[in-house]
Protein backbone atom coordinates (compact mmCIF):
# COMPACT_ATOMS: atom_id res chain seq x y z
CA UNK A 1 0.00 0.00 0.00
CA UNK A 2 2.55 2.93 0.78
CA UNK A 3 5.65 2.79 -1.75
CA UNK A 4 9.19 3.60 -0.89
CA UNK A 5 9.14 7.19 -2.33
CA UNK A 6 5.81 8.07 -0.18
CA UNK A 7 5.84 12.25 0.72
CA UNK A 8 4.14 13.56 3.48
CA UNK A 9 1.91 15.14 1.14
CA UNK A 10 0.68 11.43 -0.86
CA UNK A 11 0.56 10.32 3.06
CA UNK A 12 -1.64 13.52 3.80
CA UNK A 13 -3.47 13.12 0.69
CA UNK A 14 -4.65 9.71 1.93
CA UNK A 15 -5.59 10.59 5.37
CA UNK A 16 -7.59 13.30 3.67
CA UNK A 17 -9.51 11.11 1.36
CA UNK A 18 -10.27 8.51 4.66
CA UNK A 19 -11.60 11.64 6.20
CA UNK A 20 -13.62 12.70 2.76
CA UNK A 21 -14.90 8.66 2.89
CA UNK A 22 -15.91 9.13 6.57
CA UNK A 23 -18.42 11.97 5.78
CA UNK A 24 -19.44 10.28 2.65
CA UNK A 25 -20.57 7.13 4.87
CA UNK A 26 -22.01 9.75 7.93
CA UNK A 27 -24.17 11.23 4.67
CA UNK A 28 -25.22 8.06 3.53
CA UNK A 29 -26.68 7.17 6.81
CA UNK A 30 -28.14 10.50 7.16
CA UNK A 31 -29.87 10.66 3.71
CA UNK A 32 -31.58 6.51 4.12
CA UNK A 33 -32.56 8.07 7.63
CA UNK A 34 -33.57 10.68 6.65
CA UNK A 35 -36.00 9.35 3.44
CA UNK A 36 -37.14 6.33 5.94
CA UNK A 37 -38.32 8.80 8.62
CA UNK A 38 -39.85 11.00 6.35
CA UNK A 39 -42.01 7.36 4.57
CA UNK A 40 -42.64 6.73 8.21
CA UNK A 41 -44.32 10.33 8.96
CA UNK A 42 -46.07 10.48 5.64
CA UNK A 43 -48.04 6.93 6.06
CA UNK A 44 -47.62 5.96 9.62
CA UNK A 45 -48.81 9.56 11.21
CA UNK A 46 -50.09 11.26 7.47
CA UNK A 47 -48.13 14.27 8.29
CA UNK A 48 -44.52 14.35 5.83
CA UNK A 49 -41.33 16.07 6.83
CA UNK A 50 -41.75 19.25 5.06
CA UNK A 51 -38.04 20.04 4.56
CA UNK A 52 -36.89 16.60 3.24
CA UNK A 53 -36.83 16.64 0.19
CA UNK A 54 -35.20 19.91 -0.11
CA UNK A 55 -32.69 18.47 2.74
CA UNK A 56 -32.04 15.10 0.58
CA UNK A 57 -30.71 16.74 -2.16
CA UNK A 58 -28.39 18.88 -0.17
CA UNK A 59 -27.10 15.80 1.08
CA UNK A 60 -26.94 14.25 -2.51
CA UNK A 61 -25.06 17.26 -3.73
CA UNK A 62 -22.61 17.30 -0.88
CA UNK A 63 -22.02 12.89 -1.48
CA UNK A 64 -21.69 13.82 -5.26
CA UNK A 65 -18.61 16.58 -4.30
CA UNK A 66 -16.84 14.47 -2.14
CA UNK A 67 -17.10 11.26 -3.62
CA UNK A 68 -15.48 13.16 -6.88
CA UNK A 69 -12.32 14.36 -4.70
CA UNK A 70 -12.22 10.77 -3.54
CA UNK A 71 -11.97 9.78 -7.33
CA UNK A 72 -9.41 12.42 -7.69
CA UNK A 73 -7.52 11.30 -4.99
CA UNK A 74 -7.34 7.28 -5.69
CA UNK A 75 -6.98 8.71 -9.71
CA UNK A 76 -10.38 6.57 -10.47
CA UNK A 77 -12.12 8.96 -13.53
CA UNK A 78 -13.02 7.90 -16.43
CA UNK A 79 -10.22 8.46 -19.66
CA UNK A 80 -10.48 7.76 -22.97
CA UNK A 81 -6.87 5.09 -23.01
CA UNK A 82 -6.86 4.30 -26.47
CA UNK A 83 -5.00 6.94 -27.81
CA UNK A 84 -2.49 6.66 -24.91
CA UNK A 85 -1.72 3.57 -25.41
CA UNK A 86 -0.33 3.95 -29.07
CA UNK A 87 1.81 6.87 -27.84
CA UNK A 88 5.80 6.64 -26.94
CA UNK A 89 6.26 6.25 -22.60
CA UNK A 90 7.84 10.04 -22.79
CA UNK A 91 4.48 11.09 -24.80
CA UNK A 92 2.32 9.56 -22.64
CA UNK A 93 4.41 11.08 -19.49
CA UNK A 94 3.86 14.60 -21.57
CA UNK A 95 0.05 13.95 -21.53
CA UNK A 96 -0.22 12.90 -18.13
CA UNK A 97 1.27 15.84 -17.04
CA UNK A 98 -0.83 18.30 -18.66
CA UNK A 99 -4.02 16.67 -18.07
CA UNK A 100 -3.11 17.43 -14.46
CA UNK A 101 -2.29 20.80 -14.41
CA UNK A 102 -5.09 21.40 -16.42
CA UNK A 103 -7.28 19.82 -13.44
CA UNK A 104 -5.17 22.41 -11.70
CA UNK A 105 -5.98 25.18 -13.52
CA UNK A 106 -9.17 24.32 -13.95
CA UNK A 107 -9.79 23.67 -10.18
CA UNK A 108 -8.05 27.01 -8.65
CA UNK A 109 -10.41 29.18 -11.37
CA UNK A 110 -13.91 27.40 -10.02
CA UNK A 111 -12.37 27.94 -6.11
CA UNK A 112 -11.59 31.72 -7.38
CA UNK A 113 -15.00 32.43 -8.43
CA UNK A 114 -16.76 30.30 -6.05
CA UNK A 115 -14.93 32.28 -3.29
CA UNK A 116 -15.97 35.37 -4.63
CA UNK A 117 -19.70 34.32 -5.67
CA UNK A 118 -20.09 33.02 -1.89
CA UNK A 119 -18.94 36.56 -0.27
CA UNK A 120 -21.89 38.23 -3.10
CA UNK A 121 -24.78 39.72 -1.68
CA UNK A 122 -26.99 37.70 -3.50
CA UNK A 123 -25.79 34.67 -1.67
CA UNK A 124 -25.86 35.82 1.78
CA UNK A 125 -29.35 36.77 1.43
CA UNK A 126 -30.60 33.46 -0.29
CA UNK A 127 -32.49 31.01 2.34
CA UNK A 128 -33.43 27.80 1.65
CA UNK A 129 -37.38 27.53 1.16
CA UNK A 130 -38.39 24.81 3.21
CA UNK A 131 -35.23 24.32 5.59
CA UNK A 132 -35.48 28.38 6.35
CA UNK A 133 -31.48 28.60 6.62
CA UNK A 134 -29.17 30.63 4.54
CA UNK A 135 -27.77 28.22 1.83
CA UNK A 136 -24.42 29.44 1.74
CA UNK A 137 -24.09 26.31 4.25
CA UNK A 138 -24.79 24.02 1.34
CA UNK A 139 -22.47 25.89 -1.02
CA UNK A 140 -19.50 25.76 0.94
CA UNK A 141 -19.09 22.35 -0.60
CA UNK A 142 -17.58 23.53 -4.06
CA UNK A 143 -14.79 25.57 -2.55
CA UNK A 144 -14.14 22.48 -0.43
CA UNK A 145 -14.34 20.13 -3.16
CA UNK A 146 -12.50 22.65 -5.16
CA UNK A 147 -9.71 22.79 -2.24
CA UNK A 148 -9.26 18.78 -1.69
CA UNK A 149 -9.78 17.90 -5.18
CA UNK A 150 -6.21 20.73 -5.25
CA UNK A 151 -5.11 19.18 -2.43
CA UNK A 152 -5.34 15.39 -3.92
CA UNK A 153 -3.99 16.12 -7.12
CA UNK A 154 -0.55 18.49 -5.93
CA UNK A 155 0.05 15.20 -3.58
CA UNK A 156 -0.48 13.14 -6.60
CA UNK A 157 2.15 15.31 -8.88
CA UNK A 158 4.40 15.14 -5.84
CA UNK A 159 4.78 11.06 -5.80
CA UNK A 160 7.60 10.48 -8.74
CA UNK A 161 6.35 6.97 -8.92
CA UNK A 162 3.05 8.34 -11.24
CA UNK A 163 4.15 9.44 -14.06
CA UNK A 164 2.25 7.90 -16.46
CA UNK A 165 -1.12 7.05 -16.86
CA UNK A 166 -2.63 4.25 -15.09
CA UNK A 167 -4.39 2.20 -18.74
CA UNK A 168 -6.92 -0.20 -18.06
CA UNK A 169 -6.64 -3.95 -18.68
CA UNK A 170 -9.24 -5.82 -20.03
CA UNK A 171 -9.68 -7.79 -16.14
CA UNK A 172 -10.74 -4.78 -15.06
Amino acid sequence: MHSPCETWLTRASRHLARVEQFACSGLIVAFSVLLMVNVIARYVFNSPLYFANELAVYILIWMAFLAISIAIHHDQHVRLTMLMAILPKTAQRVCYWLTELLCLAILATILWYTITWLRSPSVSYDIAITLDWPKWHFYLIVPLFCATSIFHLIARLSDRSRVNFTLATDEE
